[in-house]
């Protein structure tokens, strides 16, 4: 019928090379675009020259898991056996509250057979891993690039599912934390909540989690997830509190204290330190720092609400790591983090065609019948 129109765009110049749609890298200007590939430049001769000595998370956090573990399995209570732990493995137990572990996992643990532990840790990261699947099959064409991000995945998971690992809460919270962030949509944001109510409840290694999930849901107006995101973070405090009030008795001035909360540490060594908990530490780091990068740069570049509430809390862990050189706190990160390198081609493809000032067009054109 004349005067009727029905668009057809297609695209002119190159085809994407894996993600399917237009990212957080495309149509920037020239002068942007130079300014992005400085800027991953910058930080890869900055993880390079950043390198230093440090304590690899699985030789830090396993030993008093797993001494704890072992007390309450031989029946100890759980407060006798955590300081009787930390002071054989001379760690601060001041203040209680947050030098001793919750008791959630031990006490847990303590009542199951081994089995039981593996499996549940095992189906807990199956599941988080099928999830993120789901999330990315429909961006990506082609099989490589599917396979590709399930091996990152699977890189992110298979330490913290392996012993001596099991025991520590923290991944168990980094696992819950990624799942969470998976399972958290729109019309089903409590099932998210639940998820990171447990992770609270293990350590409060999960809170800054929770308060940047309340703070994006309280941005978009999701008002009964951000209820729920309050309520959860209340009963994680109530439990924290008991959990101090019962350590009070127990723990004197005499007993060594933590460190100040500011323990820098330089961003080479944060990539180390994400690696050791990661099968990507295999590599050599001439390779893990600019995986790093790019992993960085494809979250960017992932434009869709999951990426952007995962690429926050990513920051926000990585930036608490970096600020009080916790181990705890690269269990946020590691999970995920790499998954990001299987957008980054396209990403660094846009910079290259935008930084030469060829832009995309988008040619449209009208059918009469």
């Amino acid at each position: 019928m004349p005067g009727s129109a029905s668009p057809a765009p297609s695209r002119r110049g190159s085809r994407p090379l894996w993600f399917n749609q237009p990212g957080g890298m495309t149509g920037l200007s020239p002068m942007l675009a130079r300014g992005v590939l400085a800027l991953l430049i910058l930080l890869t001769v900055i993880g390079y020259a950043s390198q230093g000595t440090f304590d690899p998370v699985a030789d830090r956090l396993p030993p008093v898991a797993t001494t704890i573990l072992d007390h309450v399995r031989h029946g100890v209570s759980f407060y006798p056996a955590a300081l009787d732990a930390l002071r054989e493995n001379e760690r601060a137990l001041r203040p209680a509250m947050f030098a001793v572990p919750l008791p959630a996992l031990f006490v847990t643990l303590g009542m199951i057979p081994a089995w039981a532990w593996h499996l549940g840790l095992m189906l807990l990261g199956l599941a988080m891993l099928a999830g993120w699947l789901r999330r990315v099959a429909p961006l990506l064409d082609g099989r490589g690039p599917m396979a590709l991000a399930a091996i990152l995945l699977l890189a992110g998971l298979y330490p913290l599912v392996a012993r001596p690992m099991i025991a520590v809460p923290e991944a168990w919270a980094g696992v819950l934390i990624a799942l969470s962030l998976v399972q958290r949509r729109p019309e089903a944001g409590l099932s998210a909540v639940a998820l990171g109510l447990v992770a609270m409840i293990l350590t409060p290694v999960a809170l800054p989690y929770a308060l940047v999930m309340l703070v994006l849901a309280a941005r978009a107006g999701a008002r009964r997830e951000a209820i729920g995101w309050m309520s959860a973070i209340a009963v994680a405090l109530l439990v924290l509190a008991a959990h101090g009030h019962a350590l009070g008795p127990l723990v004197t001035p005499i007993d060594p204290a933590m460190g100040g909360p500011i323990q820098l540490i330089a961003p080479g060594t944060l990539i180390a330190s994400i690696a050791s908990v990661q099968a990507v530490g295999v590599l050599p780091m001439a390779v893990v720092v600019p995986l790093a990068v790019l992993a960085a740069l494809g979250w960017t570049h992932w434009r869709q609400p999951v990426a952007r509430r995962a690429g926050i809390t990513l920051a926000v862990y990585a930036l608490l790591a970096l600020v009080t050189g916790s181990p705890a706190m690269v269990l946020g990160v590691s999970p995920l983090l790499f998954l990001g390198v299987v957008f980054a081609p396209d990403a660094v493809r846009e910079l290259i065609l935008a930084a030469r000032g060829q832009r995309r067009r988008i040619t449209v054109t009208r059918v009469v019948r």
